[in-house]
C-alpha cells in the first residue's frame, strides 16, 4: 500500500514541483491528522465544504466521500493545474477556485445558505485570512483550522497572558474554540520548523457586537494593546481627543480601573467600553475604514 508520505515524493519529484516555504506548503502525510480534520467537520450528505489550501489533494478526497460538495481554493497555479488533471477534476461534486482567498469575492463565490469551512492557513497570513473569514462569518456554521501552534495559542488566549490580544479578542467575539489538537512537524512533508494545531471554533449566530459597532471596537482594541505597557488611562486617550480626565471619566463609569493595562480586560470588558466610548467619540466616516 503506497503510503501519503510516498505519493507526495512521487508527486513532487515526476513534476520537478518544489514546495515554497513561503506560501506555507507542507503538505499533510499522515492519515490519522487527516481523520481527526474529517471527525471535527461532522461531515454528512447533504454537507458542503469550502476548504482553503488543498495541496495535493489528501484531505480534499476524504471530504469529497463524505460530503455533497466542496469548493477547494488554491493559489499556486501549479497545484492547481495538478488537482484539475488528478481523479477530483473529473468529480462533479469538485468545484477548484483559483485564487487569494484574501483577495477573492467570498460573498459571490457561496452561496447563501450556512456551509461548513476547513483551512490549512499558513503563518504568514493567519492573522488576515481569520479576519477575512469573520467578515464572511454569515457563510459559516464552523471552522475547522489547521494553524501554528502560536497563532492557536493567540486565537484562545485568556486575559492577563502573553498569547491574549487583538487576535484573541476578535476570534472570541466571532465564536469559541469547542475542540484543540495538537499536530507535531513529523505530520507535514516538508516538514515544517513549527508545530501545529488542529482547531475547531463554532460561530456564535451573530458576534457579540453588532457589525455597525465593530471599527469602533477595533481601534479600542488596537489602541489598548499597541503599547502594552500603557495603562488604559494613556492607552485609549487618543479616541477622546487625547484627553486624559475623560478617559478616566468614562473607565470608571464602566467599573473599569483607569491604571489597568489593556492585556488584563476581558472581551465583555472591551465590548462594554466600546458601547460607552460611542456615546462620546466623533466618529467620522473615514474612520470606518480605519484598521
Amino acid at each position: 500500500m503506497v503510503t501519503l508520505y510516498q505519493e507526495a515524493r512521487t508527486a513532487l519529484r515526476e513534476s520537478g514541483f518544489r514546495p515554497r516555504r513561503r506560501l506555507g506548503q507542507h503538505f499533510l502525510i499522515q492519515e490519522h491528522v487527516l481523520e481527526t480534520i474529517v471527525r471535527l467537520a461532522d461531515l454528512s450528505a447533504q454537507d458542503e465544504v469550502v476548504e482553503i489550501g488543498p495541496g495535493l489533494g489528501f484531505l480534499t478526497r476524504r471530504l469529497l466521500k463524505a460530503a455533497r460538495r466542496v469548493w477547494a481554493v488554491e493559489v499556486d497555479p501549479f497545484l492547481v493545474e495538478w488537482l484539475r488533471r488528478s481523479p477530483l477534476g473529473s468529480q462533479a461534486a469538485f468545484e477548484l477556485v483559483q485564487g487569494d482567498v484574501l483577495e477573492l469575492d467570498l460573498e459571490a463565490m457561496l452561496p447563501a445558505h450556512r456551509i461548513k469551512l476547513v483551512a490549512n492557513l499558513p503563518y504568514s497570513i493567519s492573522t488576515p485570512v481569520l479576519f477575512r473569514l469573520f467578515e464572511s462569518r454569515s457563510h459559516f456554521s464552523f471552522l475547522v483550522l489547521m494553524v501554528q501552534q502560536e497563532v492557536a495559542e493567540r486565537m484562545a488566549g485568556a486575559p492577563g497572558t502573553k498569547a491574549y490580544g487583538t487576535l484573541s479578542v476578535w476570534c472570541q467575539i466571532h465564536g469559541r474554540i469547542v475542540e484543540r489538537v495538537p499536530v507535531s512537524p513529523e505530520a507535514f512533508f516538508p516538514r515544517p520548523k513549527v508545530r501545529s494545531a488542529i482547531l475547531k471554533m463554532d460561530l456564535y449566530p451573530a458576534p457579540l457586537l453588532p457589525s455597525e459597532d465593530m471599527p469602533l471596537l477595533r481601534r479600542v482594541v488596537r489602541a489598548a494593546f499597541g503599547q502594552r505597557r500603557k495603562i488604559l488611562s494613556n492607552a485609549l486617550r487618543g479616541l477622546i481627543g487625547g484627553r486624559s480626565a475623560a478617559v478616566e471619566s468614562l473607565l470608571r463609569q464602566e467599573g473599569i480601573d483607569p491604571r489597568r493595562r489593556g492585556e488584563t480586560l476581558s472581551v465583555s470588558e472591551f465590548i462594554r467600553l466600546a458601547r460607552a466610548l460611542k456615546t462620546v467619540v466623533s466618529f467620522e466616516a473615514g474612520d470606518a475604514g480605519a484598521s
